[in-house]
């Protein structure tokens, strides 16, 4: 009864604060750093904790590795050393944290702060897709697949960060997998906008059919076009591209 108690306490001092949530009260502590935003001594003692047989199969110590890695990405003044990538250490942790979370109960109580990361990981996999470094876009967007691979608008981009990178082969097979799963989805009426990957689902939607367009697959680009204006019926950005697909000439990217 007392630990039912202090689980219901903790749980609702979390959503307060909107602060990282643990079910283990064994990790407190790794709780009030963080809180404190005493990052570096945070990040230290999880690992710690991770390196321990008592420890090292639960999530939370990774969890905290990844978020106060973000923290180093985002605040590295507050921490007495550099990194090369915290990053990238963030989206491993994530990772890892994500693999050992079997039920992903600890996942939802913390998503919002975890989609901080990915929201962060997104902006730079865009910045080189943007700037025609499909390669390391499509590396980017891999990255964050495995922390999410149940995002099937990162899978989709992904996919056409690959053909982009001249991997059609690669590349198209990720892009029909995506929209196979969209398809599905909507179905049966279970497709749900996801506001930190909604523009990468646009721009994978154009993306993929100005490559069909171009390889003289019109048809399969106006397939898949109304099938984008179908699922997402308001988007302008989808509105302009969908007459393009269908107009007379060459399709430019938006």
């Amino acid at each position: 009864m007392k630990k039912s108690w202090y689980a219901i306490l903790l749980f609702t001092l979390c959503a307060f604060t909107s602060e990282a949530q643990v079910k283990n009260s064994d990790f407190q502590k790794l709780f009030d750093l963080y809180t404190m935003e005493e990052y570096d001594k945070c990040a230290y003692k999880a690992e710690r904790y991770s390196q321990k047989d008592k420890y090292s199969r639960e999530p939370e110590p990774y969890l905290y590795m990844a978020l106060c890695f973000y923290q180093a990405h985002v605040q590295p003044e507050k921490f007495d050393q550099e990194f090369d990538d915290p990053l990238k250490d963030a989206l491993k942790y994530a990772y890892k944290f994500r693999k050992k979370d079997k039920t992903g109960e600890i996942y939802e109580a913390n998503r919002e702060l975890l989609d901080k990361i990915r929201e962060e990981a997104l902006f730079n996999a865009k910045f080189y897709y943007n700037d025609g470094n499909y390669r390391k876009a499509s590396s980017e967007f891999r990255r964050i697949q495995k922390v999410i691979p149940d995002d099937v608008n990162v899978l989709f981009m992904n996919g056409v960060a690959d053909i982009m990178a001249k991997n059609a082969g690669q590349g198209e097979k990720l892009a029909k997998t995506a929209l196979d799963t969209l398809r599905a989805q909507d179905a049966r009426d279970a497709w749900v906008k996801d506001d930190v990957t909604y523009d990468i689902l646009i721009k994978a939607f154009v993306g993929y059919t100005n490559y069909l367009s171009e390889v003289n697959r019109v048809d399969e680009a106006q397939e898949t076009m109304t099938f984008a204006r179908q699922l997402v019926p308001d988007d302008a950005a989808l509105k302009s591209h969908y007459k393009k697909i269908y107009a007379v000439g060459t399709i430019e990217e938006d």
